[in-house]
């Protein structure tokens, strides 16, 4: 029997009591990733939502975070009748007003609330996958009596903290959850923002159980670590956490510790900066133009106009050697510029946990994830930092930690790192752990400076 798009239960239930599902929302820049596991199942079965012809023609898991825009406000995932109609950039305009990396197909450049078109998409997704996962795994699911949901949307670094950025996406998750569980089978933008307004009414959301669902927010970059910490390499202690994406670097140093039963995940320094693989991209570019610019300019004041011009247009063609160069100085900047983010998120992890055995005969455990992190760009530039490490603090540099995804990831993709957030977000709340914002961790107190000299003895005092 076909399933409504918007349903939360089976017509026909089962009678063997409750399950609970849980949806790992990997809400990417450029591409999303749902990943929905079964946790009172036997070994708490993970499965990741396969997009059949919605998806990038890469991989079936990745939806690209794009709308498709259709008469009186109406929009869809669908592939659309041309780029015109197209809308990017949903996710990078709820956090940056950075324009350099967007492209002028953004909700504000079309004339669309960034929240309600960001709570749309996400209202979208979450219909298709219940509704794909509710259809394909009826084997396991029918002879339930009722399905509880949990939502876990994952979020930068920096929306773990109690600032605008993380209120804001609380209440695009929450109003595109409501929207998702609406009998109607189209969403207008201006239901969407009447969504909006309703979830800031902590009432409203939780009145009705049969249609709200458990939601948090979780750093993607905590969501990242779960599958090491819940592995045998995990270890305990200091760790540097790099995820990179399309259009971020989101970093975080974190003590990984466990206390009354369950980990805990204390962010000592987090950062993002748009550094990721659109950033490059755009350097790319932007060298080429500078170069051409050059290059036409220098034309220009080298020519004598009491001369001919030559029949020879070989000193008008740009030179293939001199354009790369320009490429790879453009690179070897944005390399700095990571590099130097990653440098200061350790000098303040050794001012913020001074006494870690890390600073004195460990290796600082790094966990690289991202669909960037594949890139020799980026991995490149993190190896570097093991000999940096060596001279700055005399230890033994750093060591790369695998993170991990259970054998169901594993079965299904060979590319299952794109999947490793997605797959941590989709634990239960209190078994991904607890998670202590940086601005809650008091700095350890440096030791107080001690003057030699006014302890010192001369040779007219003894």
């Amino acid at each position: 029997m076909p399933i409504d798009e918007h349903c939360l239960q089976y017509v026909y239930a089962g009678n063997e009591g409750e399950c609970e599902l849980v949806i790992g929302f990997d809400f990417g820049t450029s591409a999303s990733k749902v990943v929905i596991q079964i946790p009172d199942l036997p070994g708490s079965p993970g499965y990741a939502v396969n997009f059949c012809n919605l998806a990038h023609t890469s991989m079936p898991f990745i939806l690209p975070t794009r709308l498709h825009r259709q008469p009186n406000n109406l929009f869809n995932l669908g592939r659309g009748n041309g780029a015109k109609n197209m809308i990017n950039d949903i996710k990078l305009e709820l956090f940056s007003d950075n324009d350099h990396i967007r492209s002028n197909r953004g909700p504000q450049e079309q004339g669309f609330s960034p929240e309600g078109l960001a709570a749309i998409y996400l209202a979208l997704v979450l219909r298709y996958s219940r509704k794909w996962f509710l259809e394909t795994r009826q084997d396991v699911l029918r002879h339930f009596g009722r399905l509880i949901w949990s939502l876990n949307l994952g979020v930068p670094s920096p929306c773990s903290e109690d600032n605008e950025d993380n209120h804001r996406f609380i209440r695009v998750g929450k109003a595109a959850w409501m929207l998702s569980t609406l009998q109607e089978n189209r969403i207008t933008l201006e239901r969407a923002i009447n969504e909006l307004r309703m979830v800031d009414d902590s009432d409203y959301w939780e009145t009705d159980d049969e249609l709200s669902c458990d939601f948090a927010i979780i750093p993607e970059i905590v969501a990242g670590a779960v599958g090491y910490a819940l592995s045998d390499l995990r270890r305990v202690g200091l760790h540097l956490m790099i995820d990179i994406g399309a259009s971020t670097v989101d970093m975080c140093s974190f003590i990984l510790h466990q206390a009354d039963g369950g980990d805990r995940y204390s962010l000592l320094v987090t950062d993002v900066k748009l550094l990721g693989t659109i950033r490059l991209h755009h350097e790319r570019i932007a060298s080429i133009q500078h170069y051409h610019e050059r290059r036409s300019q220098d034309l220009r004041d080298s020519h004598d106009p009491l001369m001919p011009i030559t029949d020879d247009i070989e000193p008008y063609i740009l030179r293939r050697e001199e354009m790369i160069n320009e490429i790879r100085a453009a690179e070897d900047e944005l390399k700095a510029e990571c590099m130097k983010m990653m440098k200061l998120i350790i000098r303040d992890a050794k001012q913020r946990d001074p006494n870690s055995s890390v600073w004195r005969t460990g290796r600082l455990p790094i966990l690289l994830i991202g669909g960037g992190s594949q890139l020799p760009f980026f991995s490149s530039t993190v190896e570097k930092l093991d000999g940096w490490l060596r001279e700055f603090d005399i230890n033994e540099g750093t060591i790369l930690m695998q993170v991990t995804v259970p054998e169901s990831l594993l079965s299904q993709t060979d590319d299952y790192y794109r999947l490793v957030v997605a797959w941590g977000l989709s634990h239960r709340e209190f078994d991904i752990g607890e998670v202590t914002p940086a601005s809650r961790i008091m700095a350890v107190e440096q030791p107080p400076h001690q003057d030699w000299e006014e302890r010192y003895i001369g040779p007219e005092q003894i």
